[in-house]
């Protein structure tokens, strides 16, 4: 399938990356590679005590490197690299078999002094799929508390990233915040950013990733409000802000889910990661786990209940039902209790198509923000917990008005490219490529850059 101008149908989509995680685009062949000299030298109990927490089973990595290099075979190591469907929608799983690259790396910057061989490998994956601009994201194995070594983690991945271009490929970098501190280690970017003059063009922006759940976008408004007042001050290094969010969250209820994708949006996020909790089926959504979704903390209820105090009049124009004085009067029984009491509430049909109005609101409000969703659907099927590929929210968001790109996430512990993910979208929406790309248009635009 070509278009019109020559170029084959989706190459726009497969060829511009703007969500992948620079430390996740190590594949298993690339950690035996990385550690075929140094696995008995490593530390490995980052991994094993997360692993063990996890899957209640401490894994050996030395036996397991060993057995690879002898065998030449990787099944064993992508057991417990590879996270997979049978997973189960668990970040904490999730964040353990990441944790095997985490180890390897740790070893390569402060026992080598090399972690650069680290992203070159990454870089020559991504050259050699036809990758022509790629945005990468890592956050730092530091926050404000280590002020020193959080510059210089990123002041060293950047400095790679900006040496990594060439003419037929540019790589810019996404700074990731700690949700904990975004603040004051947002002021450490800007340190870093004076510290670094050669380097304004090549971080362009920053990001949210890592566990969503207990983080809720309101305690990022006061980094926010300082963002957008130094933007506005000195526009010639404007960082734009990436934001993971609703992606994993069986804290709280479906209503709330949908309210922090919209609220990231309004406090200023231009791209937002996943947004499952706008996209996926309310009945399929409570369905993933007993009792999901009914309860969550009361500060978390009480932020809904101003929500949609707030937005009444433009709920109802979609259907959600508000009650003002319901809504007042169970806002002053829970004022006495304690935030992190927890509230349950059990949904019925009534509640659940309430909720897919929710999903219609919110979707117009990101569309009329000009936000865009970044849909990874290996990623959302494994750690979003998504049961298959009917189910997957990228045909509402197709259906819907907002901007769309897909990326690959972290495609080393997925074993895919961003190609393999554009492709399950066409084949599972059953468009034509010309089609996906007409509706998709070019993720380019949506690049950050000043």
């Amino acid at each position: 399938m070509q278009l019109s101008d020559g170029q084959p149908a989706l190459q726009a989509a497969k060829t511009c990356e703007l969500h992948v995680h620079s430390g996740g685009s190590l594949f298993a062949a690339d950690l035996l590679n990385l550690a075929r000299d140094h696995y008995e030298k490593i530390d490995w109990s980052l991994f094993v005590d997360s692993f063990e927490r996890a899957y209640g089973r401490r894994p050996d990595p030395v036996a397991l490197f060993r057995e690879a290099l002898h065998s030449q075979r990787l099944d064993a190591l992508k057991a417990h690299y590879v996270y997979g469907a049978e997973d189960g929608g668990d970040f904490a799983r999730f964040q353990a078999k990441f944790n095997l690259k985490i180890c390897i790396y740790r070893h390569w910057w402060k026992v080598l002094g090399q972690p650069e061989e680290i992203l070159q490998r990454v870089f020559a994956h991504h050259r050699r799929e036809g990758l022509r601009y790629v945005e990468y994201r890592a956050m730092a194995p530091y926050d404000h508390t280590r002020p020193e070594a959080f510059v210089q983690f990123h002041a060293l991945t950047a400095r790679t990233i900006a040496q990594a271009c060439t003419a037929d490929f540019t790589a810019r970098y996404l700074v990731s915040l700690p949700r904990w501190a975004p603040l004051e280690c947002y002021k450490l970017v800007q340190r870093l950013l004076d510290e670094n003059e050669d380097l304004l063009s090549t971080i362009v922006g920053l990001d949210f990733c890592h566990f969503e759940e207990g983080y809720p976008p309101a305690s990022t408004r006061a980094f926010f409000r300082c963002l957008h007042r130094d933007n506005e001050l000195r526009p010639e290094r404007t960082l734009a802000v990436a934001y993971h969010v609703g992606e994993v969250y069986f804290d709280k209820s479906l209503e709330s889910a949908v309210r922090w994708c919209q609220e990231a949006a309004e406090l200023g996020a231009l791209r937002l990661g996943h947004c499952t909790a706008l996209g996926l089926d309310p009945e399929v959504a409570v369905a993933r786990r007993p009792q999901a979704h009914e309860r969550e903390s009361v500060s978390e209820r009480l932020a809904q209940i101003a929500y949609d105090l707030h937005h009444k009049s433009a709920l109802e124009e979609f259907g959600v039902p508000v009650d003002d004085q319901a809504l007042m009067q169970e806002r002053s029984r829970l004022a006495s209790r304690p935030d992190d009491a927890l509230v349950g509430r059990a949904y019925d049909p009534s509640r659940l198509e309430a909720v897919r109005r929710r999903q219609d609101f919110a979707l117009s409000r990101l569309a009329a923000l000009g936000a865009v969703v970044e849909t990874c659907p290996t990623s959302n099927l494994r750690i979003g917990a998504v049961p298959d590929a009917n189910d997957h929210p990228v045909h509402r968001f197709l259906a819907s008005d907002i901007r769309l790109a897909i990326g690959a996430d972290d495609p080393g512990l997925f074993d895919c490219t961003l190609a393999d993910e554009v492709n399950w979208v066409q084949h599972h929406t059953g468009l034509t490529p010309s089609a996906l790309q007409a509706r998709l248009g070019d993720p380019y635009a949506y690049r950050f850059a000043r």
